[in-house]
């Protein structure tokens, strides 16, 4: 009896197992290839993004990157789900500048009317800043208007401020209201709590892969 088709048959087997193997090999390659999710941050905010992912399952990496920076990859084939949680967590967070770094010497010199604008902008963001570290908040914005009053007027406009909190989607934020009331108008002089508006804005739950 001819032993060809036997031969013929394993030779077959053979090919078909290395091409499966290739495939396989191939697939793992495509799912590990590693892709950039952010780059250039604080080794904090690196290290936050970090345990948010890998706490949701999800593997990344941190690699050095330019000046005291690091940058965190995720494989290609969960980056859309590693933007999507970390837009939920509203991680990294945003990066305020505040008084100290609005008003660094830079040698040049200002129109009173710039440095007021400045002034305006630093406080608001220290606001934010500090508002946005309370648990439960993802980020936070002040808006605070001074008005140029003539000191010699009989009626002043009253300062105003206006606070949007946007909270975590499993976090009820509403009890810290008076309290970031109260921060804001002490923070800025002549400011009055009926002046000051908080509008909190909760995230939608995540949807289910």
């Amino acid at each position: 009896m001819s032993s060809t088709p036997l031969v013929t048959r394993h030779s077959s087997l053979v090919t078909a197992s290395a091409l499966a193997l290739a495939l396989a090999l191939v697939l793992t390659a495509c799912d590990n290839s590693q892709t950039t999710l952010h780059s250039n941050l604080p080794e904090q905010q690196a290290n936050l993004v970090m345990a948010a992912l890998l706490d949701s399952g999800i593997p990344c990496h941190k690699a050095p990157g330019d000046e005291g920076t690091w940058n965190v990859t995720v494989s290609e084939a969960r980056f859309a789900e590693a933007v999507n949680l970390l837009e939920h967590r509203g991680l990294p967070r945003r990066d305020y500048q505040g008084l100290g770094e609005v008003f660094k010497k830079t040698g040049m010199i200002s129109s009173p009317s710039e440095e007021r604008i400045r002034f305006m902008d630093a406080l608001a963001q220290d606001l934010s800043r500090t508002i946005a570290a309370i648990d439960g908040v993802v980020d936070a914005r002040v808006h605070v208007v001074l008005p140029e009053n003539d000191p010699f007027a009989r009626n002043a406009l009253p300062s105003s401020a206006a606070v949007a909190v946007r909270s975590r989607w499993d976090a009820d934020i509403s009890e810290y209201v008076p309290a970031i009331k109260g921060l804001v108008k002490n923070a800025i002089e002549g400011l009055t709590a009926d002046k000051i508006m908080v509008t909190v804005f909760q995230d939608a739950p995540p949807t289910q892969p």
